[in-house]
Parts: structure tokens; sequence; C-alpha cells
């Protein structure tokens, strides 16, 4: 990351000549039209004009360049009709085309396209194609100054972008093991090529990371290993193959799966590292045992800071729908906080009972936010016994080392059977490995998915706790017990 931004004199200099450049493109426009007109004149024939045809895929530039007539458009925003002068559309059309122009070739010049991941690339490439910003030097100070500023962010967020799109299981920074084969399916098609581009694309970035930490230039397409593969698919009658690369073995099939194993642990360790930094390992989420591995044992320690990364109102409203909350239901919710769900619920119109082991949350829940049954204490402590089963539970509870398993299990005993349960949870609760997650795994085997298609752990967004000071990935686990 050896790019240096430009000074502001340097900047201005570039926006001052896209000023002059458009000036000149104008002043063009307007000989032309005025040449025409003296021309038609003059001549008998009458006026004669350069033509361009009506299909979407001519050049939008050249149209406007040669229409004279007043344009009748249709405000995207209100709908109305309005009628723009040919000359001030040109105008318009020319500028947008050269800030597009301009954004891009700053953004390769300065080498900057190389600190932003596929996601982020896409983004400013997408904000470039309808209206995009004006090429200005205070917003070239703050667009590229905002990449600069926070280029380390972007990095690790590539990082993480890359093996999240290439398994699920990533999706955790540890919810994998080093050497793991993973499978992509139907990566190509039966003529060898990518059946989805996103997945070379994909594959393209695992390569260009490691290629990064083992201090190595980028390859060009023709020496990827996702070219390498494309082209070993071509050859039908070879498949199933074996690649081997520097950093990947991978095995074609015929069918178009690919089956990938890594080959350098240590670059691995490095990934690791990279990731646990990005995702934080404030919550917990980068253990690799527990401290009751004798599970269904739980855990008899708050967690870590109380595990308290509070629920924003858009994934509260997510659970609330996931849930299907209505009209009359009791709910229980084991982690109440700030009221995000218990107050989501409530609105929906459940009759809700709240339990909150900090006890300045515990009083807000009863004296702020109006919960007369709000219960101040450990939810693992409560015996299930001593209440009414609840018609659904809803939590966002700790993920520390693995107590977001604890609290679900523990919660199942509350519903009566049928109830449905939608918890927030680690999105390494999925794939974790240890006696911990298997003693979840196995108590949620026997309740069903609440949906019709049978997928019990639903992918929240990511970034779904950046406000509260983490980018772990989490997942809502949905389920019906059974009954």
């Amino acid at each position: 990351m050896g790019q240096e931004l430009m000074t502001p004199a340097q900047i201005a200099d570039i926006c001052d000549g896209r000023d002059k450049a458009i000036a000149l493109w104008l002043s063009l426009y307007d000989t032309y039209h005025a040449t025409r007109d003296e021309a038609a004149r003059l001549t008998l024939g009458g006026a004669l004009s350069l033509s361009c045809g009506r299909d979407w895929t001519e050049d939008t530039l050249t149209r406007a360049f040669i229409q004279s007539q007043p344009i009748d458009q249709r405000d995207k925003e209100t709908g109305a009709r309005k009628t723009i002068d040919a000359r001030d559309n040109f105008e318009r059309v020319l500028t947008h085309t050269m800030d597009r122009r301009c954004w891009a070739a700053l953004m390769e010049q300065l080498g900057f396209d190389q600190l932003l991941d596929q996601q982020a690339r896409k983004e400013f490439h997408d904000g470039l194609r309808d209206d995009p910003v004006p090429f200005t030097p205070d917003n070239c100070a703050a667009t590229f100054g905002n990449i600069w500023t926070n280029r380390r962010d972007l990095y690790l967020r590539g990082i993480a972008n890359v093996f999240a799109k290439l398994d699920r299981r990533f999706r955790s920074h540890n919810g994998f093991k080093i050497g793991a084969r993973l499978i992509i399916d139907r990566a190509l098609n039966e003529w060898g090529s990518w059946d989805r581009y996103e997945r070379r694309d994909t594959l393209r970035d695992v390569e260009r990371v490691f290629l990064e930490l083992d201090e190595k230039p980028p390859v060009s397409e023709g020496h990827s290993i996702a070219s390498q593969v494309a082209d070993s698919a071509r050859v039908r009658g070879s498949l199933p193959t074996v690649i081997e690369g520097d950093y990947f073995r991978v095995r074609v099939f015929k069918n178009g799966n690919l089956h990938i194993w890594f080959e350098r642990d240590d670059l691995l360790q490095s990934v690791n590292l990279l990731l646990a930094e990005y995702y934080g390992e404030a919550i917990g989420d980068g253990y690799e045992t527990t401290e009751a591995e004798a599970a269904p044992a739980y855990h008899i320690t708050p967690a870590k800071n109380f595990g308290a990364f509070m629920t924003s109102p858009e994934i509260a409203a997510q659970v609330i729908e996931h849930a299907r909350i209505s009209t009359g239901q009791r709910v229980l919710e084991p982690s109440a906080g700030k009221a995000a769900l218990a107050s989501a619920a409530r609105i929906a119109g459940a009759d809700v009972t709240c339990v909150e082991l900090q006890p300045g949350f515990a009083h807000e829940l009863r004296v702020i936010h109006g919960f007369a049954d709000a219960i101040e204490g450990d939810f693992l402590a409560l015996d299930p016994a001593h209440y009414a089963p609840f018609d659904a539970v809803i939590m966002n509870p700790p993920f520390d080392r693995g107590r977001d398993c604890d609290h679900v299990r523990h919660a199942l005993a509350f519903l009566k059977p049928g109830g449905v349960l939608v918890a927030i949870m680690s999105a390494r609760a999925e794939y974790g490995e240890d006696q911990r997650h298997k003693a979840l795994h196995r108590m949620i085997a026997g309740c069903e998915a609440i949906y019709f298609h049978g997928r019990k752990w639903i992918d929240l967004p990511p970034g779904s706790f950046a406000h509260a000071g983490t980018n772990v990935n989490t997942v809502l686990l949905a389920i019906r017990k059974p009954g």
C-alpha cells in the first residue's frame, strides 16, 4: 500500500483541466450547429445533418451532440414532463461522461483500485453510472481522503468478503479448519466456462490475497488459478482432473463442481489473524476451546462485558418478521438489554416477559420502557418449570465462548410444543465443532424450520452490528419446537 495522495494543487489542476475540456466541447457544439445552420441558409438543397440511430446501444454523447431541437423528458422523481434545451442537455450528458472518466482515471492513477475489495469497487462504479458526483477539488478530497483514511479497514473488509463468498463457514473468521476442503457447486458449465462470473472473481480475489500476503505481485488473468481451472474444464475427456498451484490444489469435476484445498498453512494463519483483526475478538468468537467442554453444562460466569451488543431496529424488525409475532402471544426475551426486541414484539401485539442480567438495564426495562414483567437475573439460572410455556422466544444472547449456544438450548425449554424460537447468533454457531456447539446441533436437529424451504439458519447482512462496534457476521436461527 505505497500509494500517496495528490496535493490539493495537483487535484485543482486536474479539475481545472476537466472544466476547460467541457468548455471546449460546448464551444464545438455551438460551432457545429452554427455551421450547420449557415450552410443550410447558403445552399438550395437545404440543411445537412449527421445522424445517429435510436437503438439504446448508440453513443449517448453523440446523440446529444447532434440534437438541435428541445427534448421532452420525464422527471425521475416527480414523473412530470419537462422540456430541456438541446444545448443544456448536451452539457449535462457531456459533464456526466467527463466526470465518469475523470473519477475512474484518477482512481486508477492513484492505485486506489488496489485498496478496494470487490464490493467497494462495485459500489464506486455503480455510483458513476447514472448521476455521478461532480468532479471538483472538494469532492475529490472528500472521496479519496476517505478511502485513504480507511484503507486498512477497506483492506480487511476485502479479505473478509472474499472468504465469506467462497464458503459460508468463512463468515466466522475461525469457522473453518486450516487445510479443509472447500466445495464450489456448479462453478463451471458443460462447455468448461464459468457458470457465474462472480465465482471466478471470488477465486481470483482469494488468489490476490495470498499473493499479497506472500509479497508477490498480482498475476495476469491468463496465468491465474481461475484461468487454469477453466482451461482444464474445457478438455472434457480429462475430467476429473487436479490442478496444482502455489496456493491451491483444485479438483475439477465434469458436473462443474470444484473441490479446493489450501496448500500454504502459514498464509492461512496470516489470513486468520487479519480476519480476527477485522471481526474483532471482543465478543470471544475467536476461541478454540470452551471453559466447559462437557456439554450440556452451561457457563457459570457472565460473558465478557456481559456480551452487550445491542440490536438495531432494522435487525429487530427481521426477528419479529421471522418469528411471526402476533397479537395476544406470550413472548420471552431472555437478554432484553435496551428493549430493542422486546419493544418490537410489544408493538406487534405480544405480551412480553423480559429477562436482564444487568441491574441498570433491568431498571430501565421496568421504569423507562414500561415492561411490568421484567426479571432481573441470569437467564441460565431460571427454572423453566416455574413459568407457563411461551408461544415464542426472541433473543440476542451473548456470543462469548459459545454462550449463545447455552442460551438457545436453555430457551427451548421455555417454549410450548410448536412454539417458535428466533435467535441472533454468531455465524460460528452454524458450523462450530466443539462440544458446546455439537450439543446445540443435536438439540435443534429435532426442531422444524419455520419456513417451508427448510432453512433453519439465515444469514444477516454483513455489518449488522457495526453500530455496536463489531464487524462479526451473524445469523438468525429460526426454528419451531416439536410437538
